[in-house]
């Protein structure tokens, strides 16, 4: 599998993330909140990732979205289950480092179900 994040799986689409807000389930994990909606097994997983004003200014938002990426980019692999995926940072995000959103990422995909065991 690649490790990279493409375009491809990416919401783009403001009716996509309502989809998922309207029909999914909700959980919040320290620096992110996690918004899903499971798919049919045929169909590849996407991910949408929202950043508010509330974080800070252009380049804290930029950021956020850059870790959130990135984590989530080193987890694709152990992702189980088909599903649209919706991170929404919280301004806790701005004053933590990319390590503590990785765990949060990482702690949430595990409570919702979405993530497979690590291989020993």
């Amino acid at each position: 599998m690649a490790f990279t994040l493409p375009k491809s799986r990416r919401l783009q689409r403001r009716p996509q993330f309502h989809a998922v807000r309207d029909d999914g389930e909700r959980l919040p994990s320290g620096t992110v909140v996690l918004n899903w909606r499971l798919l049919p097994a045929d169909e590849p997983w996407q991910v949408g990732i929202i950043t508010t004003r509330s974080i800070g200014n252009a380049v804290a938002r930029n950021r956020a979205r850059r870790w959130i990426r990135e984590a989530l980019r080193r987890l694709q692999g152990r992702l189980a289950v088909p599903a649209h995926l919706v991170f929404i940072a919280r301004p806790s995000i701005s004053k933590a480092c990319y390590a503590w959103v990785a765990k949060d990422l990482d702690r949430a995909l595990k409570r919702a179900g979405l993530l497979a065991p690590e291989a020993a």
